[in-house]
């Protein structure tokens, strides 16, 4: 496994997407701050999760699958990208996104899919993270609850996991990948062979998922960040700039690298041929804790 590509799935799995890199020093400095910044869901929403700390869950599976992609375009205004405050870490114009696709089998509103466009590993007050430029979601429901609990930008879309895999025999693949500058059109995505994300049986998926990972969350940017670099005081400059910030946590009960080779293309970038399948994976997400 590549220096980059570890980074990467290390930003995923710490928790959707953060292994254990002693986030507590950085937990007790948001504490100090959180206090009256945290927030509850509206009510109607229903909160579902396992842990009064934790009050909503998502249960499913995912693929990841990172990619050299080119930086946000300063001369394309279409072009999505983080806000001043959040810098794209890069080498010549290019850094590390992918694609992260998700089935939810529960969440607080019921079964949906996900797909995510990574754009950058990004960093902001010492934080290293991996920043999402897209987030789409397969119903109604799923975007106003992502939009009326977190903050998230997410985008109604169509989107179809197909179980068969491809002709050539490609594990996993994005045979329609959405236009990220194009937020006016419904888009269309496909995913190939989703049957590979299934790697447990009906038994296996009944254990309970085992890891309880822990890892930041920004939803207003969709950025997740590793909790092992312990973040300076915020000064009273940073207010505008401040993001929500929550607590995620994962679990899951199988983890699997899959061959997942694609041709480059404008809107993939160019895909590393290796992907991380994640089977009965719990999310968990908290409350607001804090501000970044």
């Amino acid at each position: 496994m590549s220096g980059s590509y570890f980074n990467v799935l290390l930003l995923l799995l710490i928790a959707l997407a953060s292994f254990g890199f002693s986030p507590g020093t950085i937990l007790r400095q948001l504490s100090s701050n959180a206090g009256s910044s945290k927030q509850s869901a509206p009510e109607k929403w229903n909160e579902n999760g396992r842990d009064e700390e934790y009050p909503w869950c998502f249960t499913g599976r995912l693929w990841f699958r990172p990619a050299i992609v080119r930086i946000p375009s300063d001369s394309n205004p279409s072009a999505p990208r983080p806000p001043p405050s959040v810098s794209i870490l890069n080498l010549f114009g290019f850094t590390i996104g992918g694609t992260v696709a998700l089935e939810y089998d529960t969440s607080p509103v019921g079964p949906y899919k996900e797909y995510v466009t990574m754009g950058a590993v990004v960093s902001k007050r010492g934080a290293l993270g991996q920043w999402g430029s897209r987030l789409y979601v397969s119903t109604q429901v799923a975007e106003d609850v992502c939009k009326d609990v977190w903050g998230v930008p997410a985008i109604v879309a169509n989107i179809n996991f197909v179980e068969e895999e491809t002709d050539d025999e490609q594990s996993l693949s994005v045979e329609a990948a959405p236009d990220k500058y194009d937020t006016s059109t419904k888009q269309r995505i496909n995913v190939r062979g989703w049957s590979n994300t299934r790697v447990l049986n009906e038994d296996e998926l009944e254990e309970k998922p085992i890891g309880s990972l822990p890892v930041f969350w920004t939803p207003t940017i969709k950025a997740l960040w590793a909790p092992f670099v312990p973040l300076p005081a915020r000064s009273d400059n940073d207010e505008d700039d401040a993001l929500p910030l929550h607590r995620l946590r994962l679990s899951a009960s199988a983890l699997r690298l899959k061959l997942c080779t694609q041709s480059p293309s404008e809107k993939l970038g160019i895909p590393i041929g290796i992907g991380l399948v994640v089977d009965n994976v719990l999310i968990e997400i908290s409350r607001q804790h804090g501000e970044l």
